[in-house]
């Protein structure tokens, strides 16, 4: 035991050591009464950190979410609430997001950057504050386009079934979203929303 407590302790036997059973007992407890003089400002050290990372953290994301126009209207809770189902991502420049023909899987919010989207007919460029992915996410379709990064871009992911989640228990934020996919879609003209009755009618053959 006495073996075991000073190698644990690192203390080394040195020159001079205690040879009756008091003194082993007594250097002991000097060993064990050091680790709690060191172990206990450490661990308090350690959480002062900790929760200040965690505090940074909160603040940036939550800073984050002030730049997207869709979560402009909605209450701190709610902004609290969205937080936890979000991811963040940063892309450098020239980085494919996703590509056409992916099975959808997330909707994308751009807090800083700009992104590239590659349609059949046509390429548009979303940039601070706008997202993108919602539409396949809707109609649970594959992706339409191709999203390439025009500059190092961060983005806050939301995946399909928090996505889900989210616009059933906002009924205001599903409103925006399937307006702005509705605009989308005529954006883009017909080709898109021939692909997506063409992907839809594939699902319902399959499912037959």
């Amino acid at each position: 035991m006495w073996w075991a407590i000073v190698t644990l302790g690192t203390v080394g036997y040195g020159d001079v050591v205690p040879v009756t059973p008091l003194g082993k007992i007594i250097s002991v407890f000097t060993i064990i009464a050091g680790f709690a003089m060191i172990a206990l400002p450490v661990a308090i050290i350690s959480t002062a950190f900790a929760e200040e990372v965690k505090r940074r953290d909160f603040v940036v994301t939550w800073g984050m979410l002030a730049r997207v126009p869709l979560f402009s209207h909605l209450s701190a809770a709610e902004i609290a609430d969205i937080m936890r189902l979000l991811r963040a991502r940063t892309v450098e420049q020239g980085e494919v997001l996703v590509r056409r023909g992916d099975v959808a899987s997330s909707m994308y919010f751009i807090t800083a950057g700009e992104v590239e989207i590659a349609l059949p007919s046509q390429q548009v460029r979303l940039a601070d504050g706008t997202f993108f992915g919602e539409i396949a996410l809707l109609h649970k379709t594959k992706r339409s386009g191709t999203v390439t990064a025009t500059r190092k871009t961060r983005l806050l992911l939301l995946d399909a079934q928090d996505f889900h989640a989210l616009i059933e228990r906002m009924p205001t934020l599903a409103a925006h979203v399937h307006q702005t996919a509705k605009a989308r879609l005529e954006e883009t003209g017909d080709l898109a929303a021939a692909e997506l009755a063409q992907a839809e009618q594939d699902d319902a053959r399959r499912g037959a």
